[in-house]
């Protein structure tokens, strides 16, 4: 009789705690990291363009010491060189 009594007690404790658990998720969302995001205008075709000013020489754009797992999920970015 005191197992089932015990039994019920614990059940109904863990069942209290899932119950707040989850309308506290729905109240505060939890967010992977601190940082904060801009939002850029894009072009029809999907690109972005970007400038860089005040540069005068050659630019060192190879990426090195990379994990080679960084990238696994993402897609190309396909870029396309113009000179004004």
């Amino acid at each position: 009789m005191k197992t089932d009594l015990y039994t019920k007690v614990i059940l109904t404790i863990i069942a209290i705690a899932l119950t707040v658990n989850l309308f506290k998720a729905t109240i505060t969302p939890a967010f992977a990291d601190g940082k904060k995001y801009v939002t850029l205008p894009v072009n029809p075709d999907g690109s972005i363009n970007v400038n860089i000013n005040k540069v005068n020489e050659t630019m060192d754009v190879n990426i090195k010491n990379v994990d080679p797992y960084a990238f696994y999920y993402s897609q190309p970015i396909p870029v396309k060189v113009t000179n004004k």
